[in-house]
C-alpha cells in the first residue's frame, strides 16, 4: 500500500520536517534537481505545545505553506526533544520484552517521568549495553496529526543525534567521537573500543553565549571523557550548527590537541568511501506511522 502511494507522489518530491521546542522548519525537495526547493521556517510560540491538536495546527500550517501536502515526509526531532540513555540488560534477558522493560526502568530512574508518555526506540541488544532514545508521544501525536491532515505520510522519523550517528558511524572509533550542536547545547557521543567500538554514553553540554573557544571545548570533552573513564578523542565530528572558531582552519596546524571536523548537511554532502568501525544505529529510526 505504501509502495503504491510513494510511486504516485515520487514525481512531486518529498519534504523534510525538523521540529524543535521553539521552531520548526519544512524543506520541500523537488523530484528533479531542476525543480526549485522551498524552505519554510516558523517559530512555535510559547504554549503552542500545550495540546497535540494545537501543536498539529502549527505544523500543518507550515506544511501547507511549503506546498508539502500529500508528499512523503521525513521528520527529524531536535535533541532537546529527545532523551538519550544507555541501557545495560540483565544477564537473563532473552526476549525483546525483557529489553523494553529494562529500558523503561532505566528511563524512570534517570528522568523520573512516566515511560508510558514516551515512544522508545533502541538498538536492542541482549548481550551488551545499548543506546536507547525516547520522544514524547505528545510531540509524535501532533506531528502525525499534522501530516495526516495534509494527506501526507510519515516515511521516517529520527532524532537529530541518531541521524548524525547513522551518517558518520563508519568514521567513528575510540579516537573519533560525534557531536551535534545547536544554539544552546552540544550533544556528545562518547565511543569506547572495549571490547569493540560502540557508543558508551550520550552527554549534553550547555553552551555559553557567545560561543566559547576551542580551548573551552577541548576542556569540556576531556572532562566528560574522564567522568566516563575514557580517553578523550583526537577528532570530534560535528553535525549541526557550524562554529567557525572550532574548525581546523581557525586552529594552528601544528596544534596536536583535539580538532573539530564539521560534517556537511545531508542535503549537501557528497557520498564517499569510508571504513566501517562502528555498527550503525539505523534501528533507532522508525519508518511509517509512529509506533
Amino acid at each position: 500500500m505504501l509502495d503504491r502511494w510513494l510511486k504516485r507522489v515520487v514525481r512531486r518530491g518529498y519534504c523534510r520536517l525538523t521540529l524543535s521546542r521553539n521552531a520548526l522548519t519544512v524543506g520541500r525537495v523537488g523530484a528533479s534537481r531542476k525543480a526549485p526547493g522551498l524552505l519554510v521556517e516558523r517559530s512555535i510560540p510559547a504554549g503552542a505545545d500545550a495540546s497535540s491538536e494545537t501543536l498539529a495546527a502549527w505544523i500543518a500550517a507550515a506544511l501547507d505553506e511549503s506546498g508539502s501536502n500529500g508528499l512523503p515526509v521525513h521528520v527529524t526531532f531536535a535533541d532537546e526533544l529527545v532523551r538519550y540513555f544507555i541501557v545495560t540488560p540483565a544477564d537473563n534477558s532473552v526476549r525483546i520484552q525483557d529489553l523494553r522493560a529494562a529500558a523503561g526502568v532505566r528511563f524512570l530512574t534517570l528522568f523520573g517521568e512516566d515511560p508510558a508518555d514516551w515512544q522508545f526506540v533502541a538498538d536492542w541488544k541482549a548481550a551488551e549495553p545499548f543506546l536507547a532514545c525516547a520522544v514524547s508521544r505528545h510531540w509524535l501525536d501532533g506531528m502525525q496529526q499534522a501530516v495526516s491532515a495534509g494527506r501526507g505520510c510519515v516515511v521516517s522519523a529520527v532524532p537529530e543525534f541518531v541521524a548524525a550517528w547513522n551518517r558518520s558511524c563508519r568514521d567513528l572509533g575510540g579516537d573519533t567521537w560525534l557531536a551535534t550542536c545547536d544554539e544552546h547545547s552540544l550533544t556528545l557521543g562518547l565511543v569506547t573500543v572495549d571490547p569493540r567500538p560502540r557508543i558508551a554514553a550520550v552527554r549534553t553540554v550547555a553552551l555559553p553565549d557567545p560561543v566559547p573557544s576551542i580551548a573551552w571545548l577541548r576542556a569540556r570533552v576531556s572532562r566528560t571523557a574522564l567522568l566516563d573513564n575514557l580517553s578523550p578523542p583526537s577528532t570530534l565530528l560535528l553535525h549541526g550548527r557550524r562554529c567557525d572558531a572550532w574548525l581546523q582552519g581557525a586552529i594552528d596546524s601544528s596544534d596536536a590537541a583535539m580538532t573539530v571536523r564539521w560534517v556537511e548537511p545531508a542535503d549537501r554532502a557528497t557520498p564517499g568511501a569510508n571504513n566501517a568501525v562502528v555498527e550503525p544505529a539505523t534501528s533507532l529510526a522508525w519508518s511509517g506511522t509512529t509506533q
